[in-house]
């Protein structure tokens, strides 16, 4: 690397961590306005100078001289594989800003000490030859991750949280609309996927789980995009198979079934055995067929209580063999039926475009790290308030709360 292309690095490992010209002169031990000069290219750098600077701004030397394209390699990518984008100035400026959001959580990461790298397990499994190979692959992870992450049988009531513990990067942004979401892996910002705000919840919900198939499955890949031009792409199906059975476990659905006295053979062999006479009374129950068929009102309460949506669990239902494709149409027909069953419940989704594209889980994330950034004098007051300016939170408000806790 040249001296010009270094200290064009320097300079913005500089700012990113929010300190001038004369804090780094001092920290190092430089000469007044050497630093200047070594950001123009006009002055080298000694091994010992440059050892030092890895120290405060901590990363590794080799840092340094990696290739100048890899920051800009993700966005140059995005717009290849996903057009789209740049067809609307807003939803483009907001996934940009979005990916500035995670590179900043990594660079706080950093400097906090903690670790930003992949920690998600990897499942290699060949490329699926067809649909029914692809459906068993990602049914297979999909109980195998349930099985890791000790999540049993019970609903998922917040997916975000869980991509969150994993060390993802989770956010919903405003995207095309035949876009549901975006799977991101890259070293300047790690794991992060972007779901499409302006989808209702559960759509939401989907999308988070089908994205995260593509981190288990797809690490290789630095973006994977999940539109409605590649819907019938075999890896695209592996990632809706896991999502539906990751989402809705299959004894998760059956025990709710149960409970609801559904899903039952329309006959039953009853034997009790008597200690006693080291014998068994046997009968045989036939329930009535009106009582196991399930109704869209019956869907949309197991749709509501997994977190998807009315259609992802009719699917999901009749390939665990609940019925049939004649019986699959006849309820994704009467979906009106289900979703006023649960508007009488007041239980559907109320919530905007807006606040979905607020991103709470993220601000929440990132102005963690940079209270506790600024705390431990890893941050100035600046940089704290140009980061909350990028966050669209009060600064004042972020600053009075870090400032509190660190006189405490």
């Amino acid at each position: 690397m040249n001296q010009k292309a270094l200290g064009e690095k320097l300079k913005r490992l500089r700012e990113k961590s929010g300190l001038t010209q004369e804090e780094v002169e001092m920290a190092i031990g430089l000469p007044q306005k050497a630093f200047t000069h070594i950001e123009n290219g006009a002055r080298k750098i000694s091994t010992l100078e440059l050892a030092k600077m890895s120290e405060l701004f901590r990363i590794p030397v080799s840092d340094f001289f990696s290739k100048e394209a890899q920051e800009e390699d993700l966005l140059v990518t995005l717009h290849r594989i996903a057009p789209g984008l740049e067809s609307d100035s807003k939803v483009h400026d907001q996934v940009v800003k979005c990916i500035q959001i995670f590179r900043e959580g990594v660079l706080l990461k950093d400097l906090l000490g903690l670790s930003h790298k992949r920690t998600l397990r990897t499942y290699f499994c060949p490329l699926p030859s067809d649909v029914q190979e692809a459906k068993k692959q990602g049914e297979e992870v999909a109980r195998e991750e349930r099985k890791s992450l000790a999540l049993g049988d019970s609903p998922i009531h917040d997916i975000a949280e869980v991509l969150a513990l994993q060390g993802i990067w989770t956010a919903q942004n405003k995207l095309p609309h035949e876009m549901s979401g975006l799977f991101l892996h890259h070293p300047s910002l790690g794991t992060a996927i972007i779901v499409n705000a302006s989808h209702v919840c559960t759509r939401r919900c989907f999308s988070y789980a089908h994205e995260y198939a593509h981190a288990l499955f797809d690490a290789n890949r630095t973006i994977a995009i999940s539109n409605l031009d590649n819907a019938g792409d075999l890896i695209e199906i592996r990632a809706n198979a896991f999502a539906s059975a990751f989402l809705m476990p299959e004894q998760g659905i059956a025990n709710l079934l149960r409970s609801m006295g559904k899903g039952e053979g329309g006959r039953v062999d009853l034997a009790i055995y008597d200690a006693s006479t080291e014998s068994a009374v046997v009968a045989k129950y036939r329930q009535t067929a009106t009582s196991q068929k399930i109704s869209p009102q019956g869907i949309a309460w197991i749709a509501h209580y997994f977190g998807v949506s009315y259609q992802a669990a009719v699917y999901r239902l009749q390939n665990l063999g609940y019925f049939k494709a004649k019986e699959r149409d006849q309820l994704l027909k009467e979906e009106s039926k289900g979703r006023d069953y649960l508007r009488v419940l007041f239980l559907q989704d109320h919530e905007t475009i807006e606040q979905a594209s607020q991103n709470r889980e993220l601000k929440a994330q990132i102005a963690y790290l940079v209270i506790e950034a600024f705390q431990r004098n890893e941050i100035s007051r600046g940089r704290l308030l140009d980061l909350s300016k990028l966050l669209q939170l009060p600064g004042k408000e972020l600053l009075q709360l870090a400032e509190a806790g660190k006189l405490a």
